[in-house]
């Protein structure tokens, strides 16, 4: 078995070999950069919507067909889209990671795009819509998305609209993927046991035509200050609050990280005892980084009674302010990178995770990075380091959104006044 690799093919697509010894299966996909944030206004969700399209056929096989041949090998494959990437992915047992290569090309390079299968795939989308709606816990983050970023695309809903939807036709899909379907904008990642010399087989004869063509750019992402809320007839208030952090590919995302876990990533951190164990005042609260290439954000979640909505988001408020005034203790600190440290040893042994921190590496830096750089930049955190990102998260923008009883809606009242 090889060691880890990043081979480029002639035309540029790369692809990322993560070999993992004493394993006898294989996780790999193909992700593309693009997502929701290169989509015009009028076709918001054709991204979602392509990978939707992307199991009803592809190559020589129907729909039915396609299916039966992954799980004939007990292959399980999925898509995702978010506002930057879409993935295709499948794991599988190491002799049939070649196959299962070859079947994502398929999707990609020779799919079945029927007119009255695209028209189902929108009602599926519809009731994807609709369940999203009805999860408060999920609708809130859509609306703070949508105040964060007001009038771009990645304030758009990843599953578009009713109306945006029904402009895409199947020749709309087709422009959509050979604008964006060129190398620059391509990773393979395998990661597990696999045949080195028969993936990257699959690769050359599958990848390797594709066509370099002039880059498509999307706006910079400008976060506002902003609020939304959603007056709904619920037992609990749901609130998001953030703030800016660093970008996905600036070092500082360490001490973000270390300072998230340290504020809200979990039962000892601050807001948790804070708010729940000395103040009962919430069942759920949490914090996490939402990056992205060229923007960042800490986000605060918290479901609680209306009563209780302003409160905690006063304690939150100030929790982050004495955080930015004094930093975090030596010892939250050595707690954060124990658990940042086991988190990341735990996802050595997954391959599917393997494979999506690679293609991460790739994007970002145009490299694959040893796990030892990684831990050695999380251990060179200072709590001088976290200090200074809370400092400059309450320096920017905020945002907030709320859902759930009018009373409820005070949480806004205490982030527009800060």
């Amino acid at each position: 078995m090889s060691d880890l690799d990043l081979v480029r093919l002639p035309n540029g697509v790369r692809v990322a070999l993560d070999p993992m010894p004493g394993l006898a299966t294989t996780a790999l996909g193909v992700w593309q950069r693009v997502g929701a944030r290169w989509e015009p206004a009028e076709i918001n969700g054709i991204a979602h919507l392509f990978e939707h399209m992307a199991f009803k056929g592809a190559g020589s096989r129907d729909a039915k067909q396609f299916a039966e041949a992954a799980e004939n090998v007990g292959a399980v494959m999925n898509a995702a889209t978010g506002y930057e990437r879409t993935a295709y992915y499948a794991r599988t047992v190491a002799d049939s990671a070649p196959f299962m290569l070859d079947m994502i090309a398929d999707i990609l390079f020779a799919p079945h795009w029927a007119p009255d299968d695209l028209e189902k795939e929108k009602g599926v989308v519809a009731q994807e819509r609709g369940e999203a709606f009805d999860a408060p816990d999920d609708r809130v983050f859509e609306l703070h998305q949508a105040a964060l970023y007001p009038n771009q695309p990645l304030g758009r809903p990843i599953l578009g609209e009713e109306a945006t939807l029904a402009n895409v036709s199947v020749e709309t899909l087709k422009a959509f993927s050979e604008q964006h379907m060129t190398p620059e904008r391509v990773v393979i990642a395998v990661a597990g046991a696999f045949d080195r010399e028969a993936i990257l087989e699959i690769a050359h004869n599958r990848f390797a035509h594709l066509k370099p063509r002039a880059a498509v750019t999307s706006a910079p992402a400008a976060p506002a200050h902003g609020s939304a809320s959603e007056t709904r007839k619920l037992e609990q208030t749901h609130l998001v609050l953030s703030w800016p952090s660093p970008t996905a590919g600036d070092d500082r995302i360490f001490a973000a990280r270390m300072l998230s876990e340290i504020f809200g990533g979990g039962m000892s951190s601050r807001l948790f005892q804070e708010v729940r164990e000395k103040h009962g005042l919430v069942y759920a609260i949490d914090s996490g980084l939402d990056t992205l290439e060229d923007a960042g954000r800490l986000s605060v979640y918290a479901g609680c009674s209306a009563k209780n909505a302003r409160t905690v988001a006063e304690i939150v408020r100030d929790q982050l302010a004495l955080m930015a005034e004094k930093g975090p203790t030596e010892a939250e600190l050595a707690r954060a990178k124990a658990v940042s440290r086991a988190q990341m040893l735990m996802g050595l042994e997954a391959p599917t995770a393997r494979a999506e921190a690679r293609v991460s590496q790739v994007f970002l830096r145009d490299r694959l990075v040893d796990f030892a750089e990684v831990r050695a930049k999380f251990d060179a955190v200072t709590t001088a380091d976290v200090q200074a990102i809370a400092a400059n998260a309450l320096a920017g923008p905020v945002c907030v959104a709320a859902i759930g009883p009018k009373a409820g809606h005070g949480a806004i009242e205490v982030f527009e006044a800060s």
